[in-house]
Parts: C-alpha cells; sequence; structure tokens
C-alpha cells in the first residue's frame, strides 16, 4: 500500500463488500481489474448490493484506458496517479475527478489474475438519498454522483499532501491549477539549477504562484486575499520542487554545517564531560521531532517541525535548565521552575549541541541547510509563533556556527 496509515481490513465498507457479499467479492477478484474502497461511511441503514456493484469495475469492452462498474452503470478511467474520474457510461454525465488517497496492487498466483485496490475518501455515488415511506422506514434508494466537496485544509494540519488535495478539490480553479502542474513539471525535468543561482531559480517559483493565484482569484471571482489558497499554494509549489532544490541547498550550506558540527564537537566536549548524566531518554522526544526536518518538504512544514520541537522543550514534564550542569536537565515537579524566555535560547542550543554530538554520523541532519530552506522558500509570513521559534533557531545555529571562543551559554 502507498499509505501505511490507511488500514484496508479496518474500513466499514470493505468488511460488508467481504462478508454480507462474499460472492461479489470472489468474482472481482476472479475478473475485475478495480475495487474500489471508500474510506468514510457514516451512512449506517444496510446497504444494498447496487452499491457495492458500483464500487467493482471490469476492463472496458470499447476502450483500453476505461473500466465499467459490474452493475454496467458507471465508468472509470485513471487521470494520473493519485486520481481517476468517474462518470455515468451512458454519454458520460456526471463527470468528477476522486482524489486516490491509497492503492494496492494485488497478484492473485492461484488463478493467475491481477487487480487494484484502490482507496478513496467517500463513496464514488450518494448512498444518503433515500426515499420513504409514510411511517419513515425506507422504500428505495436513489443512487446519484455525490457532489465534489472541497478538501478540509488548516493551517494546523498543512502539509504538501493536503495542500495538492485542497487545491485539487477546488473545481473553479482547475484551469489554472493544470498550468501550475504543468510549469512546475518542466521546471523539474528542464530548469539547471546551479548553487551560486539559486535564488534566480526561487524568483521562477515566486513567479508560478503569482500566476496561479491571479488566475484563481479571477476563476473564484474573489477581490480579497484567501489565507488558505495562499498557504496551499506556497506548500504545493515548494513541495513539488523540493528534491530538485534539496540536494543543491544541502551543497550550498555544506561548509556552515562542518563548521557549525566543528565548533560544537570541540567546544563542547569539555562540558560533555563535566556533565555526568545527558537524561537523553528524557530529550528524545526534542531529538525525534528534530530529525522530522529532512522529510519535510515545504517551509512551513519544517517551521511548524521546529515550533513543535521548541514546544516540547518548554512544556516537556518537570524540564528546567540547570544552573549547576552545562546540560538541560529534568527534576521532580516539586522542583521545578518555569522555563523564562531568557533561558529559551541557551536551552535549545544545548540540546541542539546534545542531538549532533550523539547522532551516529555528522550528516544525519543538516541543520544549517534547514535554517537557509526556511527563510529563502517562505512566500508568505509565518504565524507569530511559529515565526518567534523560527527566529531562536536562526539565532541558535548563527552563535553556534561563528562563536570563537568556548560557548558561555552553557555556564551562564
Amino acid at each position: 500500500m502507498t499509505s501505511d496509515s490507511i488500514e484496508l481490513e479496518e474500513l466499514q465498507f470493505y468488511k460488508l463488500l467481504t462478508s454480507n457479499f462474499s460472492d461479489l467479492y470472489t468474482k472481482a477478484q476472479s475478473t475485475c481489474s478495480i475495487i474500489v474502497i471508500p474510506q468514510q461511511l457514516s451512512y449506517l441503514f444496510p446497504l444494498k448490493r447496487d452499491i457495492f456493484e458500483s464500487h467493482v469495475y471490469r476492463p472496458s469492452p470499447m476502450y483500453v484506458r476505461k473500466h465499467v462498474s459490474w452493475n454496467d452503470k458507471y465508468e472509470i478511467e485513471f487521470d494520473n496517479n493519485r486520481t481517476i474520474r468517474f462518470f455515468y457510461k451512458k454519454d458520460g454525465v456526471g463527470e468528477k475527478r476522486i482524489k486516490v488517497l491509497s492503492q494496492e496492487d494485488v497478484r492473485d498466483t492461484i488463478r493467475k489474475t491481477a487487480y487494484s485496490i484502490l482507496i478513496i475518501e467517500q463513496p464514488l455515488i450518494d448512498i444518503t438519498g433515500i426515499e420513504t415511506t409514510l411511517n419513515g422506514s425506507p422504500s428505495r434508494q436513489i443512487i446519484r454522483p455525490m457532489k465534489q466537496t472541497e478538501h478540509l485544509f488548516t493551517q494546523s494540519t498543512a502539509s504538501y499532501e493536503s495542500s495538492f488535495m485542497y487545491l485539487d478539490s477546488i473545481r473553479q480553479i482547475e484551469p489554472a491549477f493544470a498550468r501550475l502542474h504543468k510549469a512546475l513539471f518542466l521546471f523539474t525535468e528542464k530548469y539547471v539549477l546551479l548553487p551560486k543561482f539559486i535564488e534566480d531559480a526561487i524568483d521562477k517559483l515566486r513567479q508560478f504562484r503569482f500566476d496561479f493565484l491571479h488566475e484563481s482569484y479571477q476563476l473564484l471571482n474573489k477581490n480579497y486575499e484567501d489565507r488558505n489558497l495562499e498557504l496551499a499554494s506556497e506548500i504545493y509549489i515548494t513541495g513539488y520542487t523540493y528534491t530538485k532544490f534539496w540536494p543543491t541547498i544541502v551543497q550550498y550550506n555544506e561548509d556552515k554545517d562542518k563548521i557549525l558540527f566543528k565548533n560544537i564537537q570541540t567546544k563542547y566536549k569539555r562540558q560533555r564531560t563535566e556533565s555526568n548524566n545527558f537524561e537523553m531518554n528524557a530529550n528524545q522526544n526534542f531529538f525525534n521531532e528534530l530529525k522530522k526536518l529532512d522529510d519535510l518538504k515545504s517551509s512551513y512544514e519544517k517551521a511548524k517541525c521546529l515550533n513543535s520541537a521548541i514546544h516540547i522543550m518548554i512544556t516537556q514534564k518537570s524540564m528546567i535548565l540547570d544552573s549547576k550542569k552545562s546540560s538541560v536537565a529534568y527534576h521532580s515537579p516539586s522542583k521545578s521552575t518555569a522555563m523564562s524566555a531568557d533561558e529559551t535560547l541557551p536551552a535549545f542550543m544545548d540540546l541542539i549541541c546534545q542531538f549532533i554530538l550523539t547522532s551516529d554520523t555528522n550528516c544525519s541532519i543538516h541543520l544549517a541547510a534547514h535554517e537557509y530552506y526556511i527563510e529563502k522558500f517562505r512566500f508568505i509570513s509565518l504565524p507569530s509563533d511559529m515565526d518567534y521559534d523560527f527566529t531562536t533557531y536562526r539565532g541558535a545555529i548563527e552563535y553556534l556556527t561563528n562563536s570563537s571562543s568556548s560557548f558561555s551559554f552553557l555556564n551562564s
């Protein structure tokens, strides 16, 4: 499966298909090419067989790319590797695009067949359209395509994946989003990126975003800024091109990262020796959060990760800055005092030193490269708390990189 967070066996629709209509599921495994499983199923009334037949598809006898539902009412075809097109078989009425959350390709060696299981967010058809009799009991089901709903997107959960799904769900801006996708594809395929000219390449991304937003606001008939659209476009554009930029960013900041590591290794050794116990288990949550930086694709996500790491540092139960030792220490709640703003920066720098010195290799995380990326690849301002924590991060990196004397903060 492409997503470890979605377990097929736990989905209610899949359970109903395999238990209530096991004969259909057995036939589908033998003769069908696609089985579509919706992740959400809030409707509790017993579903009729026709609902499940609308989610089981065979290869179309007429068209190579299309697949026909078992009840012969609908057709689907792959739009790209993450989207399928769904429409009535008759005249193509009611066409819409459906986002694929996860895909599992199954090869049955016994039956010598192969098929794909696609997990989507909601059923392909509206299963809530029920006509009732006078006494309120259901009489018959009305099956019609569901209306396309805008994918939920919030600043607190914003990611590259959610940004893509959000932008792709807004039907009005589909032409603008298609043009943006094409521009980004051509950029990643053809643009020659050089370390000394990174900012020229970043300017191109800014222009892509400006053009997309300008067209999108026209299509939406909006004359005011939409924060979600602004943020989602930034995250999607930088996330799409991340694998293009990141190796060059690492190369560009390689010397700074080496200096950072060397300074910490040589100037922190004495304090590390004097400290009998780093309390590594207590600090592990902070370290685990910091390790996520390399896997995050946008400036916003990286800044949010730093915000989370500093929040863990400050709010960790019983955590205080020990004035008698060189490291952040943990004591019982009765002996703890709240960490002040003046203590946040030295405590953060101390944890970074611990993190680097206890890592397996000095290349486990590129702290200077992350600082550069967050600063250069943000096209809109960060929320105030995230901006404050990023400033703390920058201050720590700059101090640890440029300090020519012993780290006096450790003894303060």
